[in-house]
């Protein structure tokens, strides 16, 4: 008993002997979902890890605009008060755990390279933070530093949670 497979000229697909045909369209359904998939993800990630983690400090950032005789800060200034240092920890320790979860199923170079990077970033981050509530500080170099090392994170981290949704979707793809 031989199985034979049937592909149609237009590229539809094959049926095989005793199972279902799959069709390039129910294959570009999968990929248009996956990708939906991702980008959904992406927003997620983007809306609850950076702009909630950032709300308290646009909302102080409001305020003080609307309260008489508030002091009023120079744009680095605002930024070396920003916490942003602890964010940028934040966010990349939560993409490193995202990474290793996702290099456990399935070994990435590419994702073990940003996942170092971002390694990087939190150290580098961890060490200049403790100058940033010295009373000695010079605002304008913290404000600068800070938003540098919160807007690299900020990148780095999304980039691997790209990565992951990626890896994820094509696992899911393949099923």
């Amino acid at each position: 008993m031989t199985t034979t497979s049937v592909v149609s000229s237009g590229g539809e697909g094959a049926a095989h002997a005793g199972g279902s045909a799959v069709t390039t369209a129910d294959l570009d359904a999968q990929r248009r979902q996956a990708k939906q998939m991702v980008w959904l993800r992406f927003t997620i990630w983007l809306a609850l890890s950076v702009l909630v983690g950032l709300a308290p400090t646009i909302s102080e950032y409001l305020h003080s605009r609307q309260t008489a005789g508030a002091p009023h800060h120079s744009f680095w200034e605002w930024c070396s008060e920003a916490q942003l240092y602890p964010m940028a920890m934040s966010l990349v320790i939560a993409s490193v755990g995202e990474a290793l979860m996702q290099l456990m199923q399935k070994a990435s170079a590419a994702l073990v390279l940003v996942t170092v990077n971002n390694l990087v970033i939190m150290v580098f981050a961890a060490i200049l933070s403790s100058s940033s509530d010295d009373e000695n500080k010079i605002k304008e170099v913290v404000g600068q530093q800070s938003l540098i090392a919160f807007l690299v994170a900020v990148a780095g981290s999304g980039l691997c949670t790209l990565m992951c949704a990626k890896a994820a979707a094509a696992e899911e793809t393949a099923r």
